[in-house]
């Protein structure tokens, strides 16, 4: 009943999966079987459907699969204004451990006059584009697709202390002139400015994971939380015992920050708690210089003594990692891949080292990965930033949304007409009153 063309057609499709199978050894794997099972009895939009009972996003079975290419980078900025850039080139794993093995220096970059002071990778655009803030007042943003300075932002007037990409639309800096400014992407126009710290510097910046929220700290000894929907300032927190605030960070859920106050000590705040206290506080003898957490539950303190301390939300030390003996720690990130109950820490120090460390949910267990990057004896690093993500479909199908002016344009004319039959039914009520 069936045309010979179409029976060739199945017969070779086959093969073709069978070929792979084996070629891949994952006739077993629970994903392949997804997969297949979406060929012969129909997938959802984006959705994979087999045994009626279980969906998987089709992305997240190509990742699982490793026929995504896991994009890793890792950017450090350093005291003489230059950038140096490393990334990960293998495209046949998805393992972190092997990627870091695999990272390759990409480009370096004199981007500043002086010293570079923070770095910024949006996530959104699998860290293509990066910004770069310096004492010589001016921001840089890179495309690293095209390895091409796009240009420079020069709307503040002192250094340039923070920077954080908000989703794939905004950019949002910090200074030492006090204030905040908001950038748009698209044209890289300043769209908000945002005031409300005393004179002094604005020595960081935590954006929440939504994106709605970000929370600011100053030497005014407060923390301010703006609404980044609106532009404008949602809350304040003065901490008095503290002269200066700084290193905002936040969970990855959303729910737990931290800043430091006064170099030294770190407070851990829950967004449940609403008398603004925190919910512990940990003293330490070295100078706090970077924090970031690991997770949701553990909280990680990079020190002047060359240590890194891992902290649970309680301030309970879980964990000493000895890097260096006679360097800083300058900066850190963590790195986390799906499947993976461990993390990667990346901790800069201040000699030009980089280190990675395998956290696992246990952290007493860490130990060092046998990677390392050294950029220089006479380097010293003062920044850096890392990012793991997975590139954008290539041929990316446009959401099509409503002209935002043709609609206004309806109400404004809606408005008009209902406004015009308004005053004529008002007229002809006065006519007849005065008949």
């Amino acid at each position: 009943f069936f045309p010979k063309e179409l029976l060739l057609c199945i017969f070779f499709l086959g093969l073709q999966i069978e070929c792979l199978s084996h070629c891949l050894e994952l006739e077993k794997h629970p994903t392949y079987v997804a997969v297949v099972n979406s060929i012969f009895l129909g997938a959802t939009k984006n959705k994979v459907v087999f045994n009626n009972s279980i969906n998987l996003p089709i992305s997240n079975c190509f990742e699982s699969l490793g026929l995504y290419d896991r994009n890793m980078k890792v950017v450090i900025g350093c005291y003489d204004g230059s950038l140096h850039g490393w990334e990960s080139t293998a495209s046949d794993t998805v393992s972190i451990e092997e990627k870091v093995e695999k990272l390759e220096l990409t480009f370096a970059y004199s981007a500043h006059r002086s010293c570079t002071k923070c770095i910024a990778l949006m996530t959104e655009r699998n860290g293509d584009l990066m910004a770069s803030g310096g004492t010589d007042e001016v921001i840089r943003v890179y495309n690293l697709k095209t390895k091409r300075e796009i240009g420079e932002l020069d709307r503040h007037t002192d250094q340039i202390l923070s920077l954080e990409f908000i989703g794939r639309k905004h950019l949002i800096s910090g200074s030492m002139d006090g204030g905040l400014c908001l950038w748009q992407t698209k044209d890289w126009k300043c769209v908000h400015t945002l005031k409300g710290h005393k004179p002094g510097p604005v020595t960081g910046i935590g954006v929440h994971p939504s994106g709605n929220v970000a929370f600011s700290t100053s030497s005014d000894n407060s923390l301010r939380m703006w609404d980044l929907t609106s532009g404008r300032p949602a809350s304040r927190n003065r901490l008095r015992d503290f002269k200066q605030l700084g290193l905002p960070t936040w969970s990855l859920n959303g729910d737990t920050y931290s800043v430091v106050g006064d170099d030294r000590t770190v407070l851990i705040f829950s967004i449940d708690n609403e008398n603004g206290k925190p919910e512990a506080s940990i003293v330490y003898r070295s100078r706090v210089n970077a924090t970031c957490f690991l997770g949701n539950d553990f909280l990680a303190t990079g020190c002047e003594d060359g240590t890194v301390r891992i902290v649970n939300l309680g301030g309970d030390e879980v964990a000493q990692l000895d890097c260096s003996e006679n360097s800083r720690v300058r900066s850190m990130r963590s790195l986390s891949a799906p499947n993976n109950d461990a993390l990667i820490l990346v901790v800069a120090l201040s000699d030009g080292v980089i280190q990675f460390w395998k956290i696992p949910s246990d952290p007493k267990q860490s130990k060092k990965l046998g990677k390392e990057i050294k950029v220089g004896s006479s380097t010293h690093v003062t920044c850096m930033t890392a990012l793991l993500s997975l590139p954008e479909p290539e041929n990316e199908v446009p959401v099509k949304t409503k002209d935002k002016r043709s609609e206004d344009r309806k109400r404004k004319s809606e408005n008009t007409d209902v406004a015009s039959t308004n005053i004529k039914k008002k007229n002809k009520k006065k006519r007849g009153k005065s008949h």
